[in-house]
């Protein structure tokens, strides 16, 4: 029995299997993409395409190779194999957690250059380590000058920070 369309509602959707080919979009260089042992449904009334989640899957790794980037599992295994979590890589790469997270999962393309630094971190994750202590050494420098400023502020009389502020007790320099 066939399957219901569901763009037009005919049961007409047929199975096919061999060479799925598709023409990427134009940021995707080199041309027709062919998948090989696919499974699809095309529609023999309205001839739409339908994909599998699996067809699918297949097409955004050619895409991520295409654009000579990792994909998302290549990147997950990147951080498997150094034993991180998700957080502790992010902290060492000097990005977002959730955009980290976004890469591994696939919800977001990784640019070429946080690309390459991830390739890196994988050749050589101890060279981070000095990445990581200078990043650490500035929020202290960061934070310092800017409880400085604050104590600073707070006594002067006139100019308060905040009403909460005046007399600064709490804040030791």
């Amino acid at each position: 029995m066939k399957k219901v369309c569901p763009i037009c509602g005919a049961k007409a959707l047929i199975k096919k299997t061999g060479e799925y080919r598709f023409d990427p979009p134009a940021n995707i260089p080199g041309g027709i993409i062919v998948i090989p042992n696919s499974i699809w449904e095309e529609c023999g009334a309205c001839r739409e395409v339908v994909l599998s989640p699996e067809l699918l899957e297949k097409m955004e790794e050619q895409r991520y190779i295409r654009l000579g980037l990792l994909t998302p599992a290549e990147i997950r295994a990147i951080r498997e194999k150094a034993g991180l979590t998700q957080a502790q890589i992010s902290e060492k790469l000097g990005i977002g957690e959730k955009t980290y997270t976004r890469w591994e999962s696939g919800k977001l393309l990784q640019n070429k250059s946080s690309d390459n630094l991830i390739r890196l971190f994988a050749q050589n994750p101890d060279s981070f380590e000095q990445l990581e202590l200078q990043r650490g050494s500035l929020k202290e420098k960061r934070l310092a000058s800017y409880l400085s400023y604050i104590s600073k502020s707070c006594w002067q009389d006139k100019n308060p920070v905040s009403p909460k502020h005046k007399g600064c007790s709490i804040i030791a320099a």
